[in-house]
């Protein structure tokens, strides 16, 4: 019997974290033991997957509902595909050789556009939750697509927990399914995870711009389609974000946010006095000695047997009384 060579792969355990995949031949393996099959007659892994026939993008018409839901997308809001497509990835600024994730890939539409950018020196890890989509996809990329000689790699798995090490792209991109996503913040903070120091994200979906929706317009929209209902999910980016561009799409129906990774918190110098009768800094306000001086009379209270408010108002008593005491002893010097 050959012994099989593994061959250790750009992938990480998605359940070890930390731990390198090696490929085995029929799919990839941790030393913990944690297996991942290929898809039959691929090298296309699947770390997990949306089970087939949930919905209507995990059966065998995925590919050609998907197709219809576009043109009935374009045609309606009447722009061409190659426009909005090239609009969008103009937003992360690639540059050739660079690597790329595409989260959400569906069937490629976007991978024709996106190889052109980064060119046969880049390359693109495509994920998708559906194996009935990602393969579609895989389909078209050396079929419909011509792009056999660029280096596009295919997964199956969940996008709230990628199997890919921190710090490992140029650049995330995602348009379209993120509001169905499980978890939408850890959606996002997977890509913010895996993108580099001022890396690009740009990820959109659904979700008619708020002036709009109280409109007719935006009424019919979200009637027809209560996804359009949607917020943009500005509240999930991380804090250190920066560049941050909250824009709309396919007549301000569909929101877009792009943004630039950081590894730095926002700097501001917090002991920076304020001038006026509250004085203090915003440490002091905040933190601050008031907290330890309430934490201290809350503890004496207790001790005393008394209510904080009971304590409290004997001591503003006391202490006027001494004031206005000595105010009077002043006076009669």
């Amino acid at each position: 019997m050959r012994d099989i060579i593994m061959k250790e792969t750009e992938y990480y355990c998605p359940s070890c974290k930390s731990e390198v995949l090696m490929d085995t031949g029929n799919g990839l393996q941790c030393s913990n033991g944690h297996f991942f099959p290929f898809i039959e007659g691929t090298k296309v892994p699947v770390f997990e997957s949306k089970e087939e026939d949930t919905n209507e993008y995990t059966g065998a018409e995925a590919a050609k509902i998907h197709d219809n839901a576009l043109i009935w997308l374009f045609d309606t809001f009447g722009i061409d595909e190659a426009t909005l497509r090239n609009n969008m990835l103009s937003k992360l600024r690639l540059k050739d050789g660079q690597k790329v994730l595409i989260t959400g890939v569906g069937t490629g539409n976007d991978l024709p556009y996106l190889a052109k950018l980064i060119g046969k020196d880049g390359v693109i890890f495509a994920q998708d939750f559906s194996k009935q989509m990602l393969m579609s996809a895989v389909e078209r990329t050396n079929t419909l697509y011509g792009l056999t000689e660029y280096n596009i790699k295919f997964f199956v798995s969940d996008a709230t927990n990628l199997p890919l090490t921190d710090d490992f792209f140029d650049a995330s991109y995602h348009f379209g399914g993120l509001n169905l996503f499980s978890n939408i913040s850890k959606g996002i903070s997977e890509m913010d995870r895996v993108v580099k120091n001022g890396g690009r994200i740009l990820f959109g979906d659904e979700g008619i711009a708020p002036w709009l929706k109280n409109t007719k317009y935006g009424k019919m929209l979200i009637n027809n389609n209560s996804l359009y209902d949607f917020e943009a999910p500005l509240k999930y980016l991380p804090t250190t974000a920066r560049d941050v561009n909250l824009s709309w799409e396919l007549s301000y129906c569909f929101y877009v946010i792009d943004y630039t990774v950081s590894d730095t918190p926002l700097q501001i110098d917090i002991d920076v006095p304020h001038v006026g009768k509250r004085g203090g800094s915003i440490r002091t306000r905040y933190f601050g000695k008031l907290q330890v001086l309430k934490d201290r009379l809350y503890s004496e209270a207790e001790k005393r047997g008394v209510s904080r408010v009971e304590f409290i108002e004997s001591l503003l008593r006391n202490g006027l009384d001494v004031l206005n005491g000595g105010m009077r002893d002043e006076k009669n010097v």
